[in-house]
């Protein structure tokens, strides 16, 4: 080994250090350092590039997972970590694009459906975000997290149809006030059962609305 890969490595390994301990904008500097020397290594990138993401500079990280992706475009981490940084800056479907570039490299790769998971939540397709956390649970099975999160994409999924159900009901009944309180509370416990009650509202009001004509 040259000098200047003892060099290199010596500020890699410190900058792994100073992300163990928190210190990730100090951790930057130390990758700047290793880049100076290695400006070629794609990993140096990434690891810069997740201390980034952690210092939450998420402009700054995507720019380095680029870097790192021009040099090794077969990174599945790197366009996972790239995607995590975009959806940060509130692009969402390039970021569910980088998941999706990460898992055709690495179908099996957690993290990149955990995180595509949460992004489809964020956007509120929240069938295509539990399929995420179920891809999750059959790689690992004792993944606890994987199954709490697919149980809020289906209580925040039929949230939203009763939502739906509110506005498409309010032509043909007056809703009532302990209906509006499940969506206005979040009361997720109760949502199916007022789901059933709206509808059989609704039902009557159109079945008396049909007898009366």
């Amino acid at each position: 080994m040259t000098t200047g890969d003892e060099d290199t490595e010596r500020w890699y390994r410190r900058g792994r250090v100073l992300c163990t301990t928190g210190c990730f904008s100090d951790a930057v500097v130390c990758y700047d350092e290793a880049l100076e020397l290695s400006p070629a290594d794609p990993l140096l990138w990434r690891r810069k590039g997740f201390a980034l993401i952690k210092a939450g500079r998420y402009a700054e990280a995507a720019a380095c997972f680029d870097r790192a992706l021009s040099l090794d475009p077969g990174d599945a981490t790197a366009w996972q970590r790239k995607g995590y940084a975009l959806a940060h800056l509130g692009e969402h479907e390039d970021a569910v694009a980088c998941f999706d570039l990460a898992l055709g490299l690495d179908p099996e790769h957690v993290l990149a459906w955990q995180s595509r998971g949460w992004v489809l939540g964020v956007i509120c397709r929240y069938d295509e975000a539990m399929e995420c956390y179920e891809a999750v649970l059959s790689i690992d099975p004792e993944r606890g997290s994987a199954v709490w999160h697919r149980d809020r994409m289906r209580e925040r999924r039929d949230l939203a149809a009763l939502e739906a159900e509110i506005r498409e009901a309010e032509g043909v009944v007056e809703v009532p006030a302990c209906i509006r309180d499940v969506v206005r509370e979040r009361d997720y416990g109760n949502v199916s059962l007022a789901r059933t009650v709206l509808r059989e509202l609704a039902r009557r009001a159109e079945s008396a609305a049909v007898q009366g004509r």
